[in-house]
């Protein structure tokens, strides 16, 4: 390639990445001030009148931005990108900041599970920093019934899916299931419904005692 043609190619690069710098302007106004003329939002983003018409144009044909009579709006397709992201999101992105903020608050650990079939397994953790404290590890897994994460997990299932989860955990390994009072269970799942989260005290050999608090998120639950 000549000299000349990689001075144009590099050119076109330049311009290329000035357009986008630009439409983002436009964009980020629409967002932060509304719907605004074209003239308006040239001027507020100090772009030429010229090319923010053909950019609103642009974006317009991509769904980015709609016209509202003489105005220029965000378009309807960022509810679709916006929806996109959020099902890429990992869980632990969302309830790590929340996770640290309980733990700083009360210096305990604050474990994060999630249900999996007939289970309940540990997703991440942020650590208490006391000398003594509970400890647990990415992975670790026991039957969804088992304490109060489980009955939090569980405080949400209809009366239908609670008999078919104790119908399939008493046909399979799931520890204790066989032993439960089902009715009594439920009841309790019942308390925990209508306080919002499950408690779960033990006794240990050093003569002291733990108390586990699981509250169950759904509102990051995907259909």
């Amino acid at each position: 390639m000549s000299p000349q043609n990689q001075t144009a190619t590099k050119e076109e690069q330049r311009y290329r990445v000035e357009a986008v710098t630009r439409a983002v302007r436009l964009l980020r106004e629409m967002r932060e001030n509304g719907a605004q003329a074209t003239a308006a939002l040239a001027e507020a983003t100090d772009t030429p009148p010229a090319f923010a018409a053909q950019a609103l144009e642009t974006l317009a044909r991509h769904g980015l931005v709609r016209p509202l009579g003489t105005d220029w709006g965000l378009g309807l397709r960022w509810l679709k990108i916006a929806d996109s992201r959020r099902r890429q999101i990992d869980l632990r992105e969302l309830a790590l900041p929340i996770m640290r903020r309980i733990r700083n608050e009360v210096d305990e650990t604050v474990i994060l599970c999630v249900r999996r079939g007939l289970r309940r397994i540990n997703i991440d953790y942020v650590e208490s920093t006391q000398a003594i404290r509970r400890v647990t590890q990415h992975g670790f897994e026991v039957p969804l019934h088992v304490g109060a994460a489980g009955r939090a997990l569980l405080s949400r299932t209809s009366p239908d899916e609670l008999g078919e989860y104790f119908a399939q955990a008493t046909t399979s390994a799931a520890r204790g299931a066989k032993l439960l009072d089902i009715a009594h269970y439920a009841q309790e799942l019942e308390e925990v419904r209508e306080r919002g989260f499950a408690t779960d005290r033990k006794s240990t050999r050093l003569n002291s005692s733990h108390l586990g608090i699981s509250y169950a998120v759904f509102c990051l639950k995907k259909k």
